[in-house]
């Protein structure tokens, strides 16, 4: 049941992210590309197995203001956002549809990793150049 009730945190939270913004926003260059899953941060362990195949299955595309998200329970729900934010690591964006702000944060190491919530992300590697 517990994994049940994580699987469905997650979804919630990627169908958050993909909501409608406003107009006008050219996006942001460090999010353009196809982003795939690796790995889900900040699980408890009897549910960190479950938590890493549904991040593992999880993409984020992204073309100028346009966003796109497949998870295991929904496949390309595409929205427009606009930029919040974007300084040296982090990247914030908002949408309209729910009015929330989602925040992106990126590594030396070519990841970003996806804020969830205040304890959960999932951490993505850029697919192709």
């Amino acid at each position: 049941m517990r994994q049940l009730v994580v699987a469905c945190l997650f979804f919630s939270f990627a169908a958050l992210a993909i909501g409608a913004a406003g107009c006008g926003s050219k996006g942001s260059p460090r999010l353009e590309g196809h982003w795939k899953g690796t790995r889900a941060e900040g699980v408890a362990p009897p549910t960190n197995g479950m938590a890493n195949e549904f991040a593992k299955s999880t993409e984020i595309k992204v073309k100028g203001n346009q966003i796109s998200i497949t998870t295991p329970a929904a496949k390309n729900l595409t929205a427009t956002y606009v930029v919040e934010k974007d300084d040296k690591t982090t990247v914030v964006i908002k949408t309209d549809k729910d009015g929330s702000s989602e925040t992106f944060t990126f590594d030396n190491d070519g990841t970003m990793t996806w804020k969830v919530d205040e304890r959960k992300s999932i951490v993505f590697s850029k697919v192709g150049k």
